[in-house]
C-alpha cells in the first residue's frame, strides 16, 4: 500500500512538473550543444562580416521599450569615367519583426553537433580553411567570434569554427540568413506595433480638428467595431456620437494595413515636408504610439514611436486614404470613387478574338466605310499589300 501511495505521489508531481512547463512563457530547452548559455534580455550585439559587407545588429532601449537597430554597410564596385571605384552604402534602419526569431535562435545560441578529428582536408571542404565570413555574437557581457564555413551537403546547415577554441561545429544557418540579406529581411514595415484586436482606442487629427473613436468588442472578429466619441460637425454625417460608425470602421482598417516601403537615410530626408494627418493608438498597459504621415511633392514619408525613423510610403497607398480624412473627421461618407469605364473594343474587333478578324456577319475589310484591314499572314508567311 505504502509504495502504490509513493508511486501515485511520484506521478501526481510529474504531471504537476509538466503542467507548470507546458504553461510557462519560457520557451522548452534546444537540442544540441550550446555555444552561448545567454537569453533574450541578455543579448547586446551581433556582428556579420562577410565579402563587401557588414551587418551590426545591436540591442537599444528607449521609453517605448526594447528594439534592434541594424546598420549595414556595402562596399560596392563601380566603373566610374573608365576606371573602377569602391562606393560605400550605409543603411540605417529599425529591425522588424523578423528581428524576433532571429533573437530567438541566438539566445541560447546552439550547435546541432560538435565535428571530432577534422583534418586540413576537411577544413578544405568545409570552406574553413581560409574563411571570409564571420559572426560576432555579444551577449551577458562576452563576446565570441566565429569563422563561417560553407553548406552542409543536403540540409543547408553551416558549419562553424570558434576562434578561440577552433573547434568546429554544425549550426542551423537561420542564425546567419537574416543577417547575411538584412537589406531585404530585417526592415520594420509596420507603422504602429499593436495588432488591430488589441487597440482600444484611436484619435485621429488633423491641423486643429481631433476626434477620438474607442473599439468595442475588440476581441471579437464578427462583432467589433469602433464607436465615436466627438459629435459629428457635418450637416450630411452619417456618423453619431457614441454610436457605432462603420465610415471610419471601413476607413482605419484601410490604414492600418499601410505598411512602409524604405527606411529614410539621413543624407535623403526631404526638407522642411509638410504634416498631412496624424493618429494615436492607445492600448492599456503600453504607451501611447503617434504616427505622423508627410508629404514632400508627391512623396509619402510616415514616422512614429515604433518605426524610430523616417520611412518612406506608396503614393497609391495613402493618397486616397489622407483625402478621406477630412470626411471621416467631419463624420460623412467619403464620396465614392468614380468606376473606370472598361476599355472599348472597335467595331470590327471582339474580346479573344484575333487582331484584324472581322466578326461573323462583318465583311473581311470592316465596315463600309472605314479603310480596310490588310489581310491577316498565314503563320511563317508576310503580309501582303491591299
Amino acid at each position: 500500500m505504502k509504495s502504490v501511495l509513493l508511486y501515485a505521489g511520484l506521478l501526481v508531481v510529474g504531471i504537476g512538473a509538466s503542467w507548470m512547463r507546458y504553461t510557462s512563457d519560457e520557451a522548452p530547452p534546444k537540442d544540441g550543444v550550446v555555444l552561448v548559455d545567454a537569453k533574450k534580455d541578455d543579448l547586446e550585439k551581433i556582428v556579420y562580416k562577410g565579402p563587401d559587407l557588414e551587418v551590426v545588429f545591436e540591442m537599444r532601449t528607449d521609453e517605448t521599450g526594447r528594439y534592434a537597430w541594424v546598420v549595414v554597410t556595402e562596399q560596392k564596385k563601380k566603373k566610374k569615367d573608365g576606371q573602377e571605384v569602391v562606393e560605400t552604402k550605409v543603411s540605417k534602419f529599425k529591425a522588424g519583426s523578423a528581428a524576433d526569431k532571429l533573437i530567438e535562435a541566438a539566445t541560447p545560441f546552439m550547435a546541432m553537433r560538435l565535428l571530432e578529428n577534422v583534418d586540413d582536408s576537411k577544413m578544405t571542404d568545409f570552406g574553413l580553411k581560409e574563411p571570409n565570413t564571420s559572426v560576432q555574437l555579444t551577449a551577458g557581457g562576452k563576446t565570441t567570434t566565429w569563422d563561417l564555413g560553407g553548406e552542409t551537403y543536403g540540409t543547408k546547415d553551416r558549419y562553424v569554427r570558434d576562434q578561440a577554441t577552433q573547434r568546429i561545429y554544425v549550426v542551423d544557418d537561420e542564425v546567419f540568413k537574416p543577417l547575411k540579406f538584412a537589406n531585404s529581411r530585417l526592415p520594420e514595415r509596420a507603422l504602429s506595433s499593436p495588432k488591430p484586436e488589441e487597440i482600444d482606442s484611436l484619435t485621429l487629427a488633423q491641423s486643429a480638428t481631433m476626434v477620438e473613436w474607442v473599439q468595442k468588442n475588440k476581441q471579437d472578429k464578427d462583432a467589433r467595431y469602433w464607436e465615436r466619441q466627438q459629435p459629428p460637425t457635418a450637416t450630411d454625417a452619417t456618423a453619431q456620437a457614441g454610436a457605432k460608425d462603420e465610415t471610419f470602421g471601413n476607413w482605419v482598417e484601410k490604414l492600418l494595413k499601410v505598411k512602409s516601403t524604405a527606411y529614410v537615410q539621413e543624407s535623403d530626408e526631404p526638407v522642411e515636408p509638410e504634416i498631412m494627418f496624424e493618429f494615436t493608438v492607445r492600448v492599456t498597459g503600453k504607451p501611447a504610439e503617434l504616427v505622423t504621415f508627410y508629404r514632400k511633392d508627391d512623396a509619402w514619408y510616415a514616422k512614429s514611436n515604433h518605426t524610430r525613423g523616417l520611412v518612406k510610403l506608396s503614393r497609391t497607398a495613402i493618397e486616397d486614404l489622407a483625402d478621406e480624412v477630412d470626411d471621416v473627421l467631419a463624420g460623412k461618407a467619403p464620396p465614392e470613387k468614380p468606376k473606370k469605364p472598361p476599355t472599348p473594343t472597335t467595331p470590327t474587333e471582339r474580346p479573344g478574338m484575333p487582331p484584324g478578324m472581322a466578326p461573323p456577319g462583318m465583311p473581311p475589310g470592316g465596315p463600309p466605310g472605314l479603310p480596310p484591314r490588310p489581310p491577316m499572314p498565314r503563320p511563317g508567311g508576310t503580309p501582303t499589300s491591299p
